[in-house]
């Protein structure tokens, strides 16, 4: 189990999305961008909200979830 993730704004999660693979797919309604990540052949897509000032640490471990990223995945993402 994850302890210790950080609030993150918007930048810095794209920024380990994008270190973990992940590609801006395409514009969504109002602020949201998507991001696709392809994990066992699988294809997986995940809104974020760009208005957001700061993410809190549950909605960013739900994110990196949504796009398939183990416990030691996401580790090495933070470090």
């Amino acid at each position: 189990m994850l302890k210790n993730l950080p609030s993150l704004k918007a930048k810095q999660l794209i920024r380990l999305l994008k270190s973990g693979g992940c590609k801006f797919y395409r514009e969504g309604k109002g602020d949201h961008k998507l991001y696709v990540r392809h994990v066992e052949g699988k294809k997986r897509v995940a809104p974020i909200d760009m208005g957001e000032k700061e993410f809190s640490p549950p909605y960013v471990l739900r994110i990196f979830r949504q796009f398939g990223f183990s416990d030691t995945e996401i580790e090495d993402l933070l470090k």
